[in-house]
């Protein structure tokens, strides 16, 4: 089989579709190959396509579903660093968003599934340690906002209320708190899913109490004495906070917590350089 040339005429609305289950098999088998083409350009986007297009069935849907969260696919290589096991990760994560974008409208996933959806996305964020984007001659990895997509589309499912609201933004925060600078726009993707959050009816004041304990957070970090590693840690929680604000600023929404971010980062600026 040349996935690649079936892919390509499936794109193009060329080929027929009479060996579906046949090709998803291998497109799964592939969905963390290192060709960047076939990876992102071919697999993602056929997904897409058969997905938004109604092209699949609701039991080949939940098929797929099942093996992207599974330990080879979503949880595959956990916990390793710049190893390629993080392309399957990431766009096994892509692939469930879809999946779970397309249940919003035609709800064929069952209370379940939805919540073995939530477990075991919430796991994964957690849990990833291999936070690059753009990986030289592989292309994108970018778990974290890949990741961060998935999270977005579990959090504004109908299925999930905001009782969950104290879980989700610690998830939030395992993205945001890394040794390793996060460079390629994971806190705009982030903010996504504290926007869906909000829509959902997220007390101001938990989210002017989560901001304000980065604060503190940043301030034990400092002790560790390990200044490098807490100016990276620093630089993350920064971006982000500065992100979510002109967010909100955008949205004209949570003015208590647009001033607790401003208030946040002066204090953070003022403790960095009262020190210098």
């Amino acid at each position: 089989m040349q996935l690649k040339t079936i892919l390509r005429e499936w794109q193009n609305e060329k080929g027929d579709l009479d060996n579906l289950e046949e090709v998803i098999k291998e497109m799964l088998i592939n969905i963390g190959s290192v060709d960047e083409e076939l990876r992102d350009s071919l697999i993602y986007s056929t997904f897409y396509q058969l997905i938004e297009n109604n092209k699949l069935s609701n039991s080949l849907m939940v098929k797929i579903l099942d093996v992207c969260l599974s330990e080879e696919y979503l949880f595959k290589g956990i916990g390793e660093q710049d190893t390629d096991t993080v392309f399957t990760r990431s766009f096994s994560s892509l692939v469930i968003a879809l999946i779970v974008e397309k249940d919003k409208t035609k709800e064929f996933l069952d209370k379940q599934q939805l919540e073995e959806v939530y477990k075991k996305t919430t796991t994964y964020l957690q849990s990833e340690k291999d936070v690059r984007g753009y990986v030289e001659g592989k292309g994108w990895a970018h778990s974290i906002a890949h990741g961060a997509d998935l999270f977005e589309s579990i959090i504004s499912h109908p299925s999930n209320d905001i009782l969950h609201a104290e879980e989700w933004l610690n998830v939030i925060k395992a993205c945001i708190w890394r040794d390793t600078v996060l460079q390629d726009d994971e806190d705009e993707r982030l903010i996504f899913a504290v926007e869906a959050m909000i829509e959902k009816g997220l007390p101001e004041e938990m989210l002017v109490e989560w901001v304000h304990n980065f604060e503190s957070l940043l301030e034990a970090k400092l002790k560790e004495q390990n200044r490098i590693v807490f100016y990276k840690y620093r630089s993350n929680v920064m971006n982000f906070l500065k992100s979510l604000y002109f967010r909100l600023t955008y949205l004209d929404q949570n003015i208590h917590t647009q001033h607790q971010i401003k208030k946040t980062l002066k204090n953070l600026h003022e403790a960095m350089y009262k020190r210098e």
